[in-house]
C-alpha cells in the first residue's frame, strides 16, 4: 500500500521549494514532504480544516509513504482523527497535515535570522 496522488496547493509548492533549499534537500522532495507531514501532525491535536486552494503540483503515488511507512502513517492518522479511514481519506488527511506542516515550517524559517540554520533549529526544538 502507498499514498495516492495528492494535489499540493500553489502556495504549498512554493513553501516546499523554499524549505527544501533551506534544509539543503535539493532533489529530495519526498524527504521534505515527510518532514512537513510530521511537522503538521505533531503541531495539531485535531485534524486541520480542508482549505480550498489553487493547485498545480501533484504529489505522485507512493512518494510520501509506501509499505510499512504507509501503514504507520495511516495508524497515526486514524488515532489523530479518531475514526477508521479508507485510502482516499488517508490521502486527504495526509495532504492537510502536509499543507499545515509547510505553513508552520515557512513561518519558522521566516522567524530565523540569516545566520541561523533551520536544521539546527528543528533539532533544538524537537529534541
Amino acid at each position: 500500500m502507498a499514498n495516492g496522488r495528492m494535489s499540493l496547493s500553489v502556495e504549498g509548492e512554493e513553501k516546499l521549494i523554499r524549505i527544501m533549499a533551506e534544509l539543503e534537500l535539493n532533489d529530495k522532495r519526498p524527504e521534505a514532504l515527510r518532514l512537513a507531514f510530521v511537522k503538521g501532525l505533531v503541531s495539531f491535536d485535531s485534524p486541520p480544516e480542508r482549505k480550498e486552494r489553487k493547485t498545480r503540483f501533484v504529489i505522485p503515488d507512493g512518494v510520501v509513504a509506501r509499505g510499512d511507512d504507509y501503514i504507520l502513517f495511516k495508524h497515526l492518522l486514524v488515532e489523530r482523527v479518531g475514526q477508521a479511514l479508507d485510502a482516499k481519506s488517508v490521502d486527504d488527511y495526509m495532504l492537510r497535515y502536509i499543507e499545515e506542516g509547510l505553513d508552520i515550517m515557512a513561518k519558522e524559517v521566516d522567524s530565523l535570522s540569516d545566520l541561523d540554520n533551520y536544521l539546527l533549529y528543528l533539532i533544538g526544538k524537537h529534541s
